[in-house]
């Protein structure tokens, strides 16, 4: 170096002008990288709506109960839970909200704004449903998007502002309702989240089995009873059996699974029953809460009347040869029941409420009102379902019964 100067002087100049450029390049990328990318942890604020809510603080392993009334803000990685007592709702940072149920736990996962204006980041909600019900409520994002991910043992779901959506996880699969908005889901675990997504939009549902990518969407509307077209045996999800009330007859009603003009159908049968009072019974038990918000419940059948002693619904408007009744509990806990006959004749003029006539012999396609605009208190919960032939003696037929809700 001391023989050729002019090369140290070339080295020199040439090391700090590309420290020079690095710092450059890179300090402004890194200024950049920090304005875009950085973010502020938010908290959400924890309501009780009923019962007692727990709080479990991940940073410290302690467990806060929440009373009725009771609000408070969180941190992330909350544990939010409640019992088959209680109800909660979570509120972000940026007015959305996400109610639980009843038997419900969620983790707050993440919860983040940009921290710099200049941003084009959107902010984060990332939830971890660990079972139970839930509603989920986006807002309008308005100048600050928000990207709102609900997580479960089986699917990914992502939710589109603006938009309401339900939640109901098992061990077995995640359903996911929209009542408005839309949602992507895909299965938790797939390798290709193309081939395993799908978009589900208003007034739609898919299911997510364990292990298996999503269903292709469905209507919204869902059939709470199991084995309503009667292709499985009675077995399946009914109990058939008879009520002979107080007046000591002795003469049973029987139940058959038949087929009859090309349907499956449940035949009501009794013969030599004349003024003693007999119920021939299927019944199933339901015990489903029913979704919020709940904008239709619907009881849908074919149904037969081939014979009735009795006049039309007896003395006291309950003994009809064909009869729908459902038991369900409101949103005070009370149970409740919505009950409506059907019968050919009324020779003797006895009152028929709660009912409606039907061609002798004839099959009858019915469709109940929207519950929701009749029922003295809006229920909250699916009791049992029952379907029967009440009177003397009686000969009907039942085919295709579901209780739809949406």
């Amino acid at each position: 170096m001391q023989r050729n100067p002019q090369r140290l002087a070339w080295t020199v100049t040439l090391t700090a002008l590309a420290v020079f450029l690095a710092l450059a390049i890179s300090i402004p990328l890194s200024i950049r990288f920090v304005l875009h990318n950085a973010t502020r942890s938010q908290q959400a604020r924890i309501t009780c709506l009923e019962g007692t809510a727990v709080l479990e603080d991940p940073r410290n392993g302690t467990a806060l109960p929440l009373l009725k009334g009771e609000s408070l803000s969180v941190p992330e990685g909350t544990v939010v839970s409640v019992d088959e007592t209680a109800e909660a709702v979570v509120t972000f940072f940026d007015q959305s909200s996400v109610r639980l149920f009843p038997q419900t736990s969620v983790v707050l996962e993440q919860m983040r704004t940009p921290r710099f204006s200049l941003s084009p980041r959107p902010a984060n909600v990332s939830i971890t449903a660990k079972g139970g019900r839930l509603w989920a409520n986006t807002v309008l994002r308005g100048s600050w998007p928000v990207e709102f991910l609900v997580k479960s043992i089986h699917a990914h779901t992502h939710l589109a502002e603006d938009g309401g959506y339900t939640f109901e996880i098992s061990n077995q699969q995640t359903e996911v309702i929209v009542q408005r908005g839309a949602a992507q889901v895909a299965m938790a675990t797939a390798m290709d989240a193309d081939s395993s997504t799908v978009t589900v939009s208003s007034r739609q549902r898919t299911i997510v089995p364990i292990g298996q990518p999503p269903l292709t969407p469905l209507k919204a509307e869902r059939d709470l009873v199991t084995n309503g077209d009667f292709s499985a045996p009675l077995d399946n999800g009914w109990l058939a059996f008879n009520e002979q009330g107080g007046d000591g007859g002795e003469v049973d009603g029987t139940v058959s699974l038949i087929v009859d003009e090309g349907r499956r159908a449940v035949r009501f049968f009794r013969s030599g029953g004349e003024y003693n009072h007999c119920e021939t019974i299927i019944e199933q038990e339901i015990n489903r809460d029913l979704p919020e918000p709940l904008t239709t419940i619907k009881v849908r059948s074919n149904v037969k009347v081939i014979n009735q002693s009795l006049s039309g619904g007896g003395y006291l408007s309950s003994e009809y040869p064909l009869m729908i009744r459902v038991l369900y509990r409101d949103v005070y806990g009370n149970e409740n029941e919505w009950i409506h006959g059907f019968y050919f004749q009324n020779r003797d003029n006895n009152p028929t409420m709660n009912s409606q006539p039907i061609e002798q012999g004839k099959w009858y396609f019915y469709e109940s009102e929207n519950l929701l605009e009749v029922l003295p208190v809006q229920p909250r919960r699916i009791v049992r379902l029952r379907v029967y032939a009440s009177g003397w003696s009686y000969e009907s037929m039942v085919s295709d019964i579901s209780l739809a809700v949406e």
